[in-house]
This record gives C-alpha cells, sequence and structure tokens, in this order.
C-alpha cells in the first residue's frame, strides 16, 4: 500500500474520482498528499469548478 503519490498519480486519482468512488486507501493517499502538494489542490478546486460549472450550462442557468 503506497500512501505517498507523486503529483501525476494524484492529479488521475482527482480527475477518476469525477467517475467512480475512490477506494479508502486512495482517498487517504490523496488527502496526504494535498496536505504537502501546494499545486495539486488547485488542480483540484479548478475540476471542482469545472463541475459545477458544466453542471450549471447543462441545466441552462446563466452566471450569476
Amino acid at each position: 500500500m503506497k500512501l505517498r503519490h507523486r503529483c501525476r498519480h494524484v492529479t488521475r486519482l482527482v480527475l477518476e474520482a469525477e467517475e467512480r468512488p475512490l477506494s479508502a486507501t486512495e482517498r487517504l493517499g490523496v488527502w496526504l498528499h494535498m496536505l504537502i502538494c501546494k499545486t495539486c489542490p488547485n488542480f483540484a478546486r479548478q475540476v471542482r469548478f469545472m463541475r459545477i460549472a458544466m453542471a450549471r450550462w447543462r441545466s441552462g442557468a446563466g452566471p450569476e
């Protein structure tokens, strides 16, 4: 069980989390990595922003 991941692996897991639930080990590894990395949390926020923006676009809601 590898808990410390590289950024490349964490970004892949962040994207996969949009499609499927991550295992407890994967979630723990991502969480630990986010504590020590400065760029991966930014990437995760951008992915979350895009998910919300696309959901609003699909529903026909305009900017607030």
